[in-house]
């Protein structure tokens, strides 16, 4: 699996083009990420002339956190690395133990992470879900894909999973998602996850749906994850609890730096904390099996009960149900053993409140 089962969750944080094209700020990330103990730091390879046309306008969040309205093209252009410093980014991840991640945009930019960077995950992202040109050149057998679900809905899902698999994995009927080809579904159960996301920057409370994480997991019965775009690390820690095992957010140094996703980011600092909590949430939400617990086992004897006697009973009496009751402590027999008792004979006389052995 992609998260550690002793703490049951595998946090990204989500470096994107908070960097500002610097290459000094992503080594600092990287750093800074490790130091949170997060799992992973991930960055974004995209060629700005490739991803999108020059006339295309700004995302809403955009123009709000630039506070400008230039091209996409421009303002991208300006967020780009140089291919040799992703290959030096992964160096210093290495040596600051933390997983390098990447997600990509375009078809050059996968070469590029097929024949320099080949980490063992790639992220697709949101927005494409549905370029079929990138998808069709994703190989699983090279390394395995998490796909982010923003802006989708499940037929989209479905289509985009199948174009990866190369496979008619999944069909659907009436919006239902069901699996076809089983064998080929054992295959990417290890291979593809699916992350629920809102692709709104910051994403408010009533647009979260942290309930679409069971849906994904009950359609697909693939691994599915969070990736939050929303304010503080509430919907993180509640994604836990809705069965996430993989938690994206956004993470910058400064969160009053210029830039598109800075203001929505998580600072070290705030970083730092959504470890602690989650790995706090992780150890609360505990195992899913229901059982006495550890620390239960020495109040079990002071707060069950067992059988005793109402009344006084003599020798050689025939025990009726309605002869006994239930007291504390747990020490003797359990009320719920009360067959073995009734109608049996006394071996001696018993007295009021005497526990049946």
């Amino acid at each position: 699996m992609i998260y550690n089962s002793t703490k049951n969750f595998y946090l990204i944080a989500e470096a994107g083009v908070n960097h500002n094209g610097s290459f000094k700020l992503a080594k600092n990330l990287i750093e800074q990420a490790a130091a949170a103990r997060a799992d992973a730091i991930k960055f974004q390879i995209f060629s700005a002339d490739n991803l999108v046309l020059k006339n295309t306008k700004m995302a809403k969040y955009q123009i709000k956190n630039l506070k400008k309205n230039t091209s996409q093209h421009k303002m991208l252009q300006s967020l780009q690395l140089k291919e040799t410093e992703y290959i030096k980014l992964k160096k210093i991840a290495k040596k600051n133990k933390i997983d390098f991640l990447v997600s990509v945009f375009d078809e050059d930019s996968l070469d590029f992470f097929e024949k320099k960077i080949k980490s063992s995950f790639l992220k697709i992202p949101s927005g494409e879900i549905t370029n079929y040109f990138l998808l069709k050149k994703l190989n699983l057998k090279k390394y395995k894909i998490i796909l982010s679900t923003g802006m989708s809905n499940i037929s989209e899902i479905k289509n985009a999973i199948n174009l990866i698999a190369k496979n008619e994995v999944y069909g659907i009927k009436k919006n239902k998602i069901y699996i076809k080809n089983k064998k080929n579904h054992l295959i990417i159960k290890k291979k593809i996850f699916l992350l629920h996301c809102v692709t709104d920057y910051p994403t408010k409370d009533k647009y979260i749906n942290l309930n679409c994480i069971q849906t994904l997991n009950d359609q697909f019965e693939l691994t599915v994850g969070f990736s939050d775009h929303t304010e503080g690390i509430e919907a993180s820690k509640i994604s836990l609890a809705a069965g996430a095992k993989i938690i994206e957010k956004h993470f910058t140094l400064d969160k009053t730096m210029y830039g598109p996703d800075h203001s929505s980011s998580l600072n070290p600092k705030e970083l730092k904390k959504l470890v602690n909590e989650l790995k706090k949430t992780s150890i609360m939400l505990g195992s899913n099996i229901k059982k006495a617990q550890l620390c239960e086992y020495s109040n079990m004897k002071s707060v069950r009960k067992s059988i005793v006697v109402k009344n006084d009973i003599k020798k050689n009496q025939i025990i009726k149900e309605n002869m006994l009751t239930a007291k504390r402590p747990g020490t003797g027999l359990s009320p719920m053993l009360i067959r073995k008792v009734v109608n049996k004979y006394t071996k001696k006389n018993l007295k009021k409140n005497e526990m049946i052995k």
